[in-house]
């Protein structure tokens, strides 16, 4: 069972925990990634990873975000509070190579 750490919003907010946008990373000393996990009806679900102040570890937390939709409306679905309610548990994680194994499509004359 992976280890986990609760953070309060208020201590989410301070490290930046989630950004404004994605791209947000790239400028942070503490978020390390924030991806996509999959798109719900009027929101997407994202995960963060940020590096934790006081022990240094890295956690990861799930949110929801707005949908960038552009001009289409999709309606009054945003949570308050990116879907939290209360602490929010963070499970820490680590950076790990993996192989990933796909199905392809054959190449002719192989």
């Amino acid at each position: 069972m992976a280890a986990t750490r609760t953070f309060t919003i208020a201590q989410l907010t301070a490290l930046g925990v989630p950004p404004d946008e994605p791209d947000d990373v790239e400028y942070s000393d503490t978020l390390l990634a924030d991806e996509h996990v999959t798109t719900l009806k009027y929101t997407a679900q994202r995960r963060c990873v940020f590096r934790a102040d006081d022990d240094g570890q890295a956690y990861a937390v799930t949110y929801e975000a707005p949908l960038d939709t552009g001009d289409y409306e999709v309606g009054d679905g945003m949570p308050d509070d990116h879907g939290w309610y209360g602490d929010v548990e963070a499970v820490a994680v680590e950076k790990r190579e993996i192989t990933v194994v796909r199905w392809v499509p054959v190449r002719e004359g192989l």
